[in-house]
């Protein structure tokens, strides 16, 4: 299991701010699909809504398009992502908190809580839980994605690093004590990229390589290409790259 640093998450996240929107095409992919599993109508109202690791505003804006909200309550590591949500929003900006949604308060009760591939980053995800379960009102909604195992397997088995990622029966198993689980699906999404050098752009630039040192020689960047390209091509002369998102709704009990 890849250990999990604050300030390097906070650190990569930051620098592919800029980056990060025309990259991050998995992502939003996810992010839409994600919105589209709320429980309810379009348009649904809600009285107080808290997005956990909202980044750039990718998944707040798809939620924005499924729903209302009296209030919204944003979370991000990155100051950085504050002004770009605050856009998103027409006349009352959101109230965004900045810090490790771990370790911060949330003020009061939310009637739906919702995260988009941010879940992955939390060091203890079974008492992660625990906390939202106890900031939902009764019956409140926790609609979440986070990755499976095997998401980006192709660095994982090329590098030998990457994150520890639960399975659906073992989330279903943390969630039994605080929620009913309405939904959990697993998803596998498949890039393709015209080289391995584009693979490890792509991950730079979306943030993703917030593990390990990041430190590669000459020889051991031209070792990872030409394995790369012999256990993982795609038509073309391209390789792959494996998204693995994991869909869960859980209503409070």
């Amino acid at each position: 299991m890849e250990a999990i640093d604050r300030e390097r998450i906070q650190h990569r996240f930051t620098r592919a701010l800029t980056s990060y929107d025309s990259q991050a095409d998995a992502q939003h992919r996810i992010s839409r699909k994600l919105a589209s599993l709320l429980p309810g109508p379009v348009g649904g109202h809600y009285g107080r809504i808290l997005e956990i690791g909202c980044g750039t505003g990718g998944f707040t804006r798809s939620l924005i398009e499924q729903c209302k909200a009296e209030e919204w309550v944003l979370n991000d590591l990155c100051e950085g992502c504050r002004e770009k949500v605050s856009k998103l929003f027409q006349g009352c900006p959101p109230r965004f908190i900045m810090g490790d949604a771990e370790a911060i308060p949330f003020p009061g009760k939310f009637d739906l809580i919702a995260s988009a591939s941010a879940f992955q980053w939390m060091k203890e995800p079974e008492k992660f839980l625990g906390k939202l379960a106890r900031l939902l009102e009764p019956h409140g909604t926790l609609l979440f994605s986070t990755f499976a195992p095997g998401n980006l397997s192709e660095i994982k088995e090329l590098t030998g690093k990457g994150l520890s990622y639960p399975t659906a029966s073992e989330l279903a198993g943390w969630l039994s004590a605080g929620f009913d689980l309405r939904h959990c699906e697993e998803e596998i999404i498949r890039l393709t990229f015209n080289s391995p050098l584009d693979v490890l752009k792509h991950l730079k630039a979306t943030g993703v390589t917030a593990t390990g040192n990041g430190l590669w020689t000459k020889g051991m960047l031209a070792s990872f290409c030409n394995r790369y390209r012999e256990q993982f091509p795609a038509a073309n002369n391209q390789v792959t790259l494996t998204y693995r998102p994991l869909y869960v709704v859980a209503i409070k009990k």
